[in-house]
């Protein structure tokens, strides 16, 4: 917590807006109400160290055509998403500019730039969602062009693993996390913005009760409590079986610095998204600094402590196809917790509870998105138009992109990531003994149609419940 910020009484009238979280997502939307709205009182409750905050532990790619699938445009859902976070990737150099005024501090710099790389020796994934981003900038006129990654400096992988092509992307980048969070905190000090130091136990009734504190009435709340936000839904009786589960993805990074030794990339450098929520990126923060991930272990409870297979997948991954140079650099792994939807969508606006709004779910983008999900967050809560997308609204049947089919094929690349393991790389013997295993697993949770393939595990274990998922209507 601010030391600068100021304490509630929670035994004087109800605030305006308490906001349960205090990551990147909840800021920003305190933010906005509180300039338009200065007079409003607002209430931010969250730990104010953070622990596991997916905020502080994100590498922050400011990415929207970065990161689509070949999946992406299947449903609504997708386009909205992507729509959001476009948008706020074009507004961020505004929005820091903003922000930092307010705080009276330099903004931090944002490294523009990001090369994609396709790399089919390690992923089935990577030529069909290469070509979704290829497809998809072509589509938008967005600027880009093609690259031939010898060409790329500090780009030393594995003679085996070099990528086969590339896409520069010079409206995607990244910012550090650490100064972004920073930024938030100095803004809401600077706006008097409230803060309480606390963990909130449950949310009924209009009342925020706190582990610590005094309960805290409120006109209006919002959960924006990350991953977390899980526990305080599955309280509240009205929204029983209305709303998609939040569930922990524990993410490894490592924030590093280079030695005299290493040459490190000066941009952005990434494959497309992998299934399970993988996919290797080097991400620069001036000329010694650099991010590395990542890595993404689903689960209904939080994971205290990273797992040794993820750690070790990011050295490896980062070291094989970004450089072999990078095992001279130092570093220090950051762990947190993505919040994930359970169909993998985000939960933002409304509930049928008077006075209660969801905003999680946001996997790796709630801090890309942040300032178009504030902006869109407080026209509604203003009655404006311009509000959230309908497709992402909290009270939803769970979304699903996929049938059994194209689900089992997800799910058995995802466990074939690695040197030579993707299907048609060889191999073809380990390939339809994974396939058995998947096909065991769809069986088990009897499942109909294709899930996440990051959380068949979940169904197939019985902690997700399967037969409430339809198949939903495409929109390509």
């Amino acid at each position: 917590m601010n030391s600068d910020s100021r304490h509630p009484d929670a035994s004087a009238d109800a605030v305006d807006l308490a906001i349960v979280g205090n990551g990147a997502v909840a800021m920003s939307i305190a933010i906005e109400h509180r300039r338009r709205v200065p007079d409003a009182r607002i209430l931010v409750i969250g730990p104010g160290r953070r622990p596991g905050s997916a905020s502080l532990a994100a590498g922050i790619m400011l990415a929207s055509h970065s990161e689509v699938e070949a999946t992406t445009f299947r449903h609504a859902a997708g386009r909205a998403k992507f729509d959001l976070i476009r948008t706020a990737v074009a507004d961020w150099p505004g929005w820091l500019d903003e922000l930092a005024a307010i705080a009276g501090l330099e903004p931090p710099r944002i490294r523009r730039g990001t090369v994609v790389l396709d790399n089919p020796n390690v992923s089935g994934f990577d030529p069909p969602n290469f070509d979704a981003i290829l497809e998809t900038l072509r589509r938008d006129e967005a600027d880009h062009e093609l690259v031939d990654p010898v060409d790329l400096r500090g780009y030393r992988p594995a003679a085996h693993l070099r990528a086969s092509r590339g896409v520069r992307v010079p409206g995607d980048g990244a910012v550090d996390a650490f100064a972004v969070m920073n930024l938030l905190d100095g803004a809401a000090a600077a706006l008097e913005i409230e803060r309480l130091d606390d963990r909130v136990e449950s949310v009924r009734d209009g009342i925020v009760r706190c582990e610590r504190g005094p309960d805290v009435r409120a006109a209006r709340i919002i959960v924006a409590a990350g991953a977390a936000s899980d526990r305080l839904i599955l309280g509240i009786p009205e929204l029983e079986g209305r709303v998609p589960r939040v569930l922990h993805g524990t993410g490894v990074g490592l924030r590093c610095r280079a030695t005299p030794e290493v040459t490190t990339p000066d941009e952005v450098l990434r494959t497309p998204n992998r299934g399970a929520g993988l996919g290797v990126y080097h991400v620069p923060f001036g000329s010694e600094r650099f991010y590395l991930g990542a890595t993404n272990v689903v689960s209904v409870e939080a994971r205290e402590h990273a797992r040794l297979g993820s750690l070790h997948l990011v050295l490896q991954s980062a070291m094989d196809e970004i450089s072999s140079e990078l095992r001279h650099a130092e570093c220090r792994m950051v762990t947190g917790h993505r919040p994930i939807g359970a169909d993998g969508f985000p939960l933002l606006g409304r509930t049928s509870v008077p006075g209660l709004w969801i905003a999680t779910g946001t996997r790796r983008d709630g801090v890309t998105a942040a300032p178009e999900i504030a902006r869109r967050f407080v026209n509604e809560l203003l009655g404006m138009d311009g509000g959230l997308p309908e497709p992402l609204s909290p009270e939803r049947a769970p979304i699903v992109v996929l049938d059994r089919d194209q689900g089992i094929d997800v799910a058995v690349r995802s466990r074939l990531i690695g040197p030579g393991s993707s299907p048609g790389a060889g191999g073809g013997r380990l390939e339809d003994e994974v396939r058995r295993q998947v096909v065991r697993l769809y069986d088990r949770a009897g499942l109909d149609v294709g899930v996440p393939a990051e959380l068949l595990d979940l169904y197939a274990e019985g902690r997700l419940d399967g037969s409430n998922l339809v198949a939903s209507t495409t929109v390509e």
